[in-house]
C-alpha cells in the first residue's frame, strides 16, 4: 500500500514538471493568446495555493497559527489579517488559496493593462521569480499591493503621488521593506542620465563604506579581548547577513549581475528604438514612456547594493521588479506591431532573436543565481512541483 502511494506521488510529481515546461514554451509561442494567458494564471494559483513544505513554509504557518503570540514581531497589518482569517476559521491553506489568488490577480491585472503579450511575460515569470513568490508570502502579498500602486505611478493622472504612497504604505504594513520601493519614483522626476550618474556614485559611496565596516566587524569579533567580539557578535546578530563579508558580497554580486543582465537588454532595445526612430511616432509614445520609466526603477534601487550589508531583505526589490522589467521588453513587439512591421527586415528579425534570448537568459540568470546554485535548489525550487497537495496523491 505504502509502495501504491509513492508510486502515485512520484507520477503526480513529474506531471507538475511536464506541464510547467508545456505551459512555458506554449506561453511563449501564444504570447498574445487570451486562452493561454488564463490558463497560465490557473496553473500558477494551482502552484501557489496548494504548496507546501518550501524553506519559509512553515514560518508562515506558526506565524498564522500562533499570531497572538508573535503579533510584537509581525507588521500590524499582516496580523489584523492572521486575526480575521482565523477568526473566519479559515486554516492556514484556505488563507493561501484567497492570498495567492489576490497576488497573482493583482499581477495578472497590471500586467494585461501594459502590454497583449500577456503570456509571454507570465512565462518569463514562471521561470523566475514565481518559484519564490511562492516561498516569500508575507513579502509578495505586500508587493502585490505595490503593484496596485504601480499603476497610479505609470498612469500619472491626477493625485498619482499621493495614491502610490498610500499603497507603499499599506504594503510596508504587511512586510516593512517594500516602504523601499519609494525609490521608483525618482525616474519621474529626475532625468534618466542624471538619475544613473546619482545612483551610481552613491552606490560606490555605500558599497566602499559598508565593506569596509562589515571587514572591520568581521575581524573584530573574532578578537577575545576582553571579550569584546563576542558581545559585539551578539549585538549584531540580529543582522540578517550577521554582518558577515562575504555573504555581503555573495548577495551584491548577484544582485549586480541581474541588474547588469536587465541593462543590456534595455540597451537593445533602446539601439532599436533609435535606429527606427520610434521617438517621432505618436502611436506609440506610452510605450516609449513604459520603458524609460522602467529603467528609470532599475537605475533607482542600484544603491541598494550598497545596504546590503544591514539587511538581506533589501535584495527582495530587485525581484519586486522583474515582472516591470518582463512588460518592458514586451513593450518591443507592442510597438513592432503598431508600427506594422510584422515583416521584418534581417536587422529587426536579429533584434527580436537578441531580445528573446536576453529576456530568457535574464530570467534564467536570476534562477541560477538566487535559487538553483544553492540549497534553495530543494526548498525552493523542487519544493514547488513535488509538494503540493492537489498532486501529491498520497
Amino acid at each position: 500500500m505504502d509502495l501504491r502511494r509513492h508510486l502515485l506521488a512520484a507520477r503526480g510529481e513529474k506531471m507538475l514538471y511536464i506541464l510547467a515546461i508545456a505551459i512555458f514554451f506554449a506561453g511563449i509561442v501564444l504570447s498574445k493568446e487570451k486562452f493561454q494567458s488564463n490558463i497560465m494564471l490557473i496553473f500558477l494559483w494551482i502552484l501557489f495555493a496548494f504548496s507546501y513544505g518550501n524553506a519559509d513554509y512553515n514560518i508562515h504557518l506558526r506565524k498564522y497559527t500562533q499570531y497572538q503570540v508573535l503579533n510584537s514581531q509581525t507588521e500590524w497589518l499582516y496580523n489584523q489579517l492572521m486575526i480575521l482569517f482565523n477568526r473566519l476559521g479559515l486554516s492556514y491553506r484556505g488563507f493561501l488559496i484567497i492570498a495567492s489568488a489576490f497576488i497573482l490577480l493583482a499581477l495578472f491585472s497590471f500586467v494585461r493593462k501594459h502590454t497583449k503579450n500577456t503570456a509571454w511575460v507570465l512565462a518569463m515569470y514562471m521561470l523566475y521569480p514565481f518559484c519564490m513568490d511562492v516561498t516569500m508570502v508575507r513579502y509578495t502579498l505586500a508587493i502585490s499591493v505595490v503593484y496596485i500602486g504601480l499603476v497610479f505611478l505609470f498612469e500619472g493622472k491626477k493625485w498619482w503621488l499621493l495614491k502610490y504612497c498610500c499603497c507603499i504604505l499599506i504594503a510596508s504594513m504587511i512586510h516593512l521593506s517594500s516602504i523601499f520601493c519609494l525609490l521608483f519614483i525618482l525616474p519621474k522626476f529626475i532625468n534618466l542620465k542624471k538619475l544613473a550618474k546619482m545612483m551610481v556614485l552613491l552606490s560606490l559611496g555605500l558599497t566602499v563604506f559598508t565593506s569596509l565596516l562589515t571587514a572591520f566587524i568581521d575581524k573584530l569579533v573574532n578578537i577575545s579581548f576582553l571579550n569584546i567580539g563576542t558581545k559585539l557578535n551578539i549585538v549584531l546578530n540580529a543582522s540578517d547577513l550577521k554582518y558577515n563579508f562575504r555573504s555581503v558580497m555573495d548577495y551584491r554580486v548577484k544582485m549586480f549581475l541581474i541588474l547588469g543582465c536587465s541593462l543590456i537588454v534595455y540597451y537593445i532595445l533602446y539601439i532599436w528604438m533609435k535606429r527606427n526612430r520610434v521617438e517621432e511616432q505618436e502611436k506609440i509614445k506610452s510605450n516609449v514612456r513604459f520603458i524609460e520609466l522602467a529603467l528609470g526603477m532599475n537605475l533607482s534601487i542600484i544603491p541598494l547594493i550598497g545596504l546590503l550589508s544591514f539587511s538581506a531583505d533589501l535584495f527582495r526589490i530587485q525581484l519586486s521588479l522583474s515582472m516591470v522589467n518582463y512588460i518592458a521588453f514586451a513593450q518591443y513587439f507592442d510597438m513592432r506591431e503598431k508600427m506594422q512591421m510584422q515583416r521584418e527586415t534581417t536587422r529587426v528579425s536579429k533584434t527580436t532573436l537578441m531580445l528573446v534570448i536576453g529576456t530568457i537568459f535574464v530570467a534564467a540568470s536570476g534562477l541560477y543565481l538566487w535559487v538553483l546554485n544553492s540549497s534553495n535548489i530543494t526548498s525552493v525550487f523542487r519544493a514547488l512541483f513535488e509538494n503540493n497537495t492537489l498532486f501529491s496523491w498520497r
